[in-house]
């Protein structure tokens, strides 16, 4: 039996992100996102800008995602 809960408890979020410069940049990202309770996966697209996150909404919402990016000195770009 799993230790993972149900993955329809897990929403998907893609999150666009600038100020990444470099592999590093986006690899930095991607371990402070996994490091997020409640995340199950957090992926960072260097040549796309963004960050796909696989996470549980119970657990941790897109605001604080979002701010774990900014308080890693990059900055979040909002859809309009």
């Amino acid at each position: 039996m799993s230790n993972f809960s149900n993955k329809a408890e897990y929403e998907n979020a893609v999150i666009k992100i600038s100020g990444m410069s470099c592999n590093h940049c986006a690899q930095s990202i991607e371990k402070t996102l996994n490091r997020e309770p409640g995340v199950l996966e957090a992926n960072v697209n260097l040549a796309a800008e963004q960050a796909v996150v696989k996470y549980n909404p119970a657990e941790v919402d897109l605001a604080k995602l979002k701010g774990a990016i900014r308080n890693s000195g990059y900055e979040v770009i909002e859809s309009k």
